[in-house]
């Protein structure tokens, strides 16, 4: 893999250590995992595991990592899209 393409979930942008343990627990080891499912089904995955810990920002930082974007730069209709999309799945 070229040094631009994380080769694990931990050096995609918006992860760390805890949020990439919690995917692999659900399911989700790879970086290519997570992109073919795709932000909102990993997020849906994690709130079901771990209802009380998953919040929206989560959400923000699972399809920033998708994208290779900062969660925080996402434009609030983005972010109101995302959280349609999972609500609509919960």
């Amino acid at each position: 893999m070229g040094d631009d393409v994380p080769d694990t979930l931990e050096r995609m942008r918006n992860l760390g250590p805890i949020l990439a343990g919690r995917l692999r627990t659900v399911g989700i080891a790879t970086p290519d995992e997570l992109r073919r499912l795709g932000a909102v089904e990993a997020y849906v995955r994690l709130k079901r595991k771990f209802w009380g810990e998953t919040t929206p920002a989560q959400l923000y930082a699972l399809h920033g990592a998708v994208t290779d974007v900062r969660w925080y730069a996402l434009p609030e209709e983005a972010r109101a899209a995302l959280r349609d999309a999972a609500a609509r799945r919960l």
